[in-house]
């Protein structure tokens, strides 16, 4: 059991450090002291509505402000204070905390975010995406030259290899870190046991069982000087290794001496030592893996009896655990939902049976309406022959409108293209040309005047450079074609989170389709102009972006808290962003539905066919 965090706050709070904290909010004389203060106090109080809420605001001030360096630590924030079962939430957050440092290239900031990423898909079990990150982590810590920071990663990538039976890796990685953190006056006894006791471990899964106890020795040693209680983890895992040496048919009296040179004579007194550590009466894993290693060593001494005594007792240590305050309100929740199933199958009952009588008497009315059925039909044959000849001219009429709609709005995207081009390939060009020529000229300023002319327009054209840039991807963003809707509807968001004081969630429901790239680009420009809309009057805060595919349907949702308007009351020349997104819903074959009040947000819903050819 190894806690791998660069910064560890205790679940239980110091009230005066709290009180602290919350008086430097109050006292902080700019925004930027009140953004730091609050990020600090949600990563103290770690979890909770009230720990986010800190979060969100620190995260207004620094997007208000544009201080990239803020905004990456407030969604590092966010990240950890939303708790472990929320992993898509939490995995959002700290990609756009990625994001942001990575816009600065902030290589402190990129290297603890990578980290916590790679720790979090650790403790879930993605190994994979673990090691990837890990593996960023340390090469951002690379690039700083913090030596320190490569030493703790390569700890905690150990800790991970040895968690996926990889213990050769393993070794590489521990003796790297062992390296540097020898080295240090005075040394961290912390961080050297934890690299012993890593060791130990992976000679253990090795079955290099006198390394192994070599390793547990130095880790027992160091520990001890801690004070930790790490230590009662090494001793358990001391005793777990004379059992397994045991269990593989092997003497124990190769190892026994040194253990007896420590002070221990054997697996009951190390347990028994680890039992009684101070500390561990809090710790309930503690606690079970203690219980579960005098199982063991009952098992490989054939003393079944005791094992089983030892399994009834993790068994009824399980159900203590279960039977606590917030394991009881859950029970009661369950029994609530039971006794309110029963009550709905008693209803479904009783409406069965009114059902039933109510189909008698349907059988009735049935058979009298069928004989006035039978008097009108030849008056509705007649009828419905002339609507079907009239049913036919307006399909030819509404064709021809498709026809000349398609036209349009293809005749708009190859338009878009072609000026994306022209920016890009023209304008784009003769810039950065300029941009260079000025540069082959700035050895000839010798006095500061010019000098600081000469800045001032460099500065003008690299802006110049990226809003040519930033439009030509707006007229035709690339992403559509080469990644799909979903990766490019997300690389939006994350261009709107960055530019603008908003935060948009984006969530993705169903299976992803193939959709072609006319449909693709028609959904994408009706997103595209409902963030124009926010970015212009919602004045929001918040955004929800939802992408729902079903077999025959794409619904698409997006939602901000803004200040909402009167849809009745809109201006004719300020709505064409609407009018664009019907237009485009009804080509499509879909609907359109918005949904505001002044104060109240906006909703638009765009419901869609997907066509029957993907």
């Amino acid at each position: 059991m190894v806690l791998i965090f660069f910064v560890a706050y205790a679940s239980a709070q110091d009230p005066y450090v709290l009180d602290s904290l919350k008086e430097k909010i109050q006292q902080a004389p700019n925004d930027s002291l009140q953004c730091e203060a609050r990020i600090d106090l949600a990563l103290f109080l770690y979890a909770g509505d009230e720990a986010v809420q800190y979060a969100r605001d620190a995260l207004k001030i620094a997007k208000e402000n544009r201080w990239q360096h803020l905004i990456g630590k407030s969604y590092y924030a966010l990240a950890w204070c939303h708790p472990y079962e929320e992993m898509e939430l939490k995995t959002r957050y700290l990609d756009s905390a990625l994001y942001a440092f990575d816009a600065i290239h902030e290589l402190d900031g990129l290297g603890l975010t990578s980290n916590t990423q790679a720790v979090m898909f650790m403790d879930y079990g993605i190994y994979d995406q673990a090691i990837s990150s890990f593996q960023n982590a340390y090469n951002y810590y690379l690039e700083s030259g913090d030596l320190d920071r490569q030493a703790l990663i390569l700890n905690n990538w150990g800790a991970c290899l040895n968690e996926m039976q990889a213990p050769t890796q393993a070794i590489d990685k521990y003796l790297a870190a062992l390296r540097y953190e020898e080295s240090q006056h005075p040394v961290n006894q912390l961080k050297l046991g934890r690299i012993y006791h890593g060791l130990a471990e992976s000679n253990r899964q090795m079955e290099r069982f006198g390394e192994s106890v070599k390793f547990d020795i130095q880790a027992h040693t160091v520990r001890k000087k801690s004070g930790n209680i790490a230590q009662a983890e090494t001793l358990i895992h001391m005793a777990n290794l004379i059992s397994e040496v045991i269990q593989k048919g092997e003497d124990t009296a190769a190892i026994m001496p040194e253990f007896r040179q420590i002070g221990f004579t054997g697996v009951m007194d190390l347990l028994e030592k680890a039992e009684s550590f101070p500390g561990i009466a809090d710790r309930p894993d503690f606690q079970y893996i203690i219980l579960d290693a005098k199982r063991y060593w009952y098992l490989v001494n054939d003393a079944y009896q005791d094992a089983y005594l030892m399994l009834d007792s993790l068994k009824r240590f399980d159900e203590k655990q279960k039977l606590n305050p917030s394991s009881l309100a859950a029970l009661a929740g369950l029994q609530n939902k039971y006794e309110k199933e029963i009550l709905n199958r008693r209803l479904l009952e009783a409406a069965f049976k009114n059902q039933k009588k109510a189909n008698q008497v349907n059988l009735l009315l049935l058979f009298l309406s069928l004989i006035g059925a039978l008097s009108i039909i030849g008056f509705l044959w007649y009828q419905n022959r002339m609507r079907r000849n009239s049913l036919l001219l307006a399909e030819a009429k509404q064709e021809q409108q498709i026809i000349a709609m398609r036209s349009l709005l293809e005749g708009q995207e190859q338009e878009r293209s072609r000026i994306a081009r022209d920016l890009h390939d023209g304008l784009g060009n003769l810039l950065s040309s300029i941009k260079a020529n000025m540069s082959s000229l700035y050895i000839e300023f010798d006095d500061s005047g010019t000098r600081r002319v000469y800045d001032k327009a460099s500065d003008m054209i690299d802006e110049a450079c990226t809003e040519v840039r930033k439009m030509a991807h707006e007229m035709m963003p690339q992403a559509l074609k080469k990644v799909g809707l979903t990766n490019a509807l997300n690389d939006l968001v994350n261009r709107m989170n960055f530019s603008h004081p908003f935060h948009t969630e984006f969530n993705v429901y169903g299976k992803e389709q193939e959709l072609g790239d006319q449909f693709n680009i028609m959904i994408y420009r009706i997103i595209q102009e409902c963030y124009n809309n926010i970015v212009k009057y919602a004045q929001a805060s918040e955004v929800l972006l939802q992408l729902t595919f079903s077999d025959e349907w794409l619904n698409v949702t997006i939602e901000d808290n803004g200040v909402g308007f009167d849809p009745k009351r809109i201006d004719a020349n300020k709505g064409m962003g609407l009018k664009s997104i019907d237009f485009r819903a009804h080509f499509m074959g879909g609907d359109y539905e918005i949904d505001s009040r002044p104060g109240e947000g906006t909703m638009v819903t765009i419901n869609v066919p997907i066509p029957i050819n993907n």
